[in-house]
Parts: structure tokens; sequence; C-alpha cells
């Protein structure tokens, strides 16, 4: 009877165990401990924050003005004027004075102290007279930028030799001498524009000719821009008297060929030697932005 009564119980015991099993499985259901829940939600927590799509990030300087480095850069090289002294010289003079003196310091070698220069094939124009309506076109162009100029000269009856014009720019002190010519050849159909440095064996300054190098290179490349004139060369030479004194970069500037009848009419106009003296400007001022 006692072992009857025990199956009994054994039965209705393994029959409520299974009713509650099915019961959890149908509901998807399973208890775990209060513990096991906590690391549960934890994990999904970690989880959701881990595949979380990522929020753009907010810069606080996304207000700030962003200066282009093409900015920067003109702003870095804009010319301080004020501070720089260009030294003109309007080549050759009304007379020539072909008493001679040292092409440098202390050298042994002599040329004529001013040469009479060349003229113009149709027009008559003596090249003396075409360096100063340019050079004083110059000096009011370079001043109203606000350089300081100081000329060598600025009429034609004077007799300053090339060695002299040489000591005025280096005693004003002038960080760019620029000489301006105009050029001639026999041969009619050759024309455009050129100018002329030291080399770098210079035995008087060549210590200056990457700076007369480059100031010629900007102020040719000036005219050229401002006239559509031909660009011929930069050259380098150690026989002209007017660089080799000089203690400051220099060049000098043939604006033209006045045996070239074309030339001639064009440098004989006001409004193209306007437009070389705003080119030479031009190339001064590059020149100083480098």
């Amino acid at each position: 009877m006692l072992m009857r009564r025990l199956e009994v119980f054994l039965g209705s015991f393994i029959v409520v165990c299974l009713v509650c099993l099915g019961f959890m499985v149908f509901n998807d259901t399973i208890p775990v401990s209060s513990k096991d829940s906590e690391q549960e939600q934890v994990k999904a927590k970690e989880l959701e924050q881990e595949t979380a799509p990522e929020e753009p990030v907010i810069s606080d300087q996304a207000d700030e003005v962003v200066v282009t480095e093409t900015e920067e850069t003109a702003k870095s090289k804009s010319v301080d004027a004020e501070n720089h002294i260009v030294c003109i010289d309007a080549g050759h003079q009304q007379k020539a004075n072909m008493t001679k003196e040292p092409i440098g310091p202390g050298s042994s070698k002599k040329k004529p102290k001013v040469a009479g220069g060349t003229r113009g094939v149709k027009s008559g124009l003596m090249e003396y007279q075409l360096a100063l309506d340019i050079s004083l076109k110059l000096q009011e162009e370079l001043e109203s930028r606000g350089y300081t100029v100081v000329m060598v000269r600025t009429t034609n009856d004077v007799d300053i030799s090339n060695s002299e014009r040489a000591a005025i720019a280096n005693e004003a002190g002038a960080d760019a001498f620029v000489k301006i010519h105009a050029d001639g050849s026999d041969i009619s159909s050759v024309h455009g524009a050129s100018a002329l440095c030291q080399t770098a064996d210079n035995p008087y300054n060549g210590n200056l000719h990457d700076e007369s190098y480059a100031l010629s290179e900007c102020v040719l490349d000036g005219v050229v821009s401002a006239t559509g004139c031909k660009k011929r060369q930069i050259i380098e030479t150690d026989g002209m008297t007017g660089i080799n004194w000089s203690k400051v970069p220099t060049t000098i500037i043939e604006v033209g060929y006045l045996t070239n009848k074309d030339e001639d009419a064009k440098l004989n106009t006001d409004e193209y030697q306007t437009k070389i003296a705003q080119g030479i400007a031009d190339g001064i001022e590059a020149y100083y932005q480098r």
C-alpha cells in the first residue's frame, strides 16, 4: 500500500514538472538568476553602443574664417614700398663724353665715360631723349605706388660718367638700380627688348649676380607683358662700367630697337612709353615680391 502511494506521488510530481516545463518553452521564457540578468543587460547595452551609428563631431571652430593658401601667400609677399629705394638712370646725355675711365674699381681697362647712344631710324628720336622720357614716366609711376625714387638725371644737359652714375645709386642706399636704354643694330629687322647684368664671375661685384639677374628677369618680363614686344634675352657681361661700379643689384633694360622702323615708331609715342614705364614698375615690384 505504501509503495502504491509513493508511485502515485512520484507520477503526479513528474506530470506537474512536465507541464511547467512545457509552459516555459511555449512562452520562450527560461528564468535566470538576477545576477545573470544584470550581466545580460550590460552586454546588450554594450552591443547597442558598438553597433549604434557614430554621431557627427561638431567642431567649435566651424565658424572660423578660412584663409586660402593663395591669400596667405599674397599677404606675405605684399611689398612695403616705403622701405624701398629705386635709383633710375636715364641712359646717355645730350653730349657724349669720350674721356675714358676705368670700367671697374682698380681696372686698367678703360672706356669712354658716356657714349653717344643710338637714334631713331625714321623718327630721328635720340636715345638720350627717349631714355629720359621713359625715366620720368617711371619715376611718376613708382612714386604713385609709394616708392622712394632717386633720379640720376632729369634733364639732358648734364655730364655724368657711368661710374659716377653708379656712385649716385650706391650713396642713395638704393636696393635696385635700373638703367634705361634703347638698342641699335646694323640689321634693321632686329627688334625686341633685352636686359643686361654682370656675370657670377665678375671681379668687381660678382656677389650681386643672382640679385641683378633676378631684377633683370623681372623687369624684362614686365616690359614684355606690358607692351607685347618680343622678349630677346638677358645678357650677362662684365664689360659695362655702370654695372661694374655698382654696389647694389643693377639691370640695364634695352626697351627696343630704334634701328627698326616699326619699333622706332612705337617708341616715339607717349602711349608706348607709358606702357614701358608701367611694365618696368611692375617688374620692380615683382622683384621685391619674390
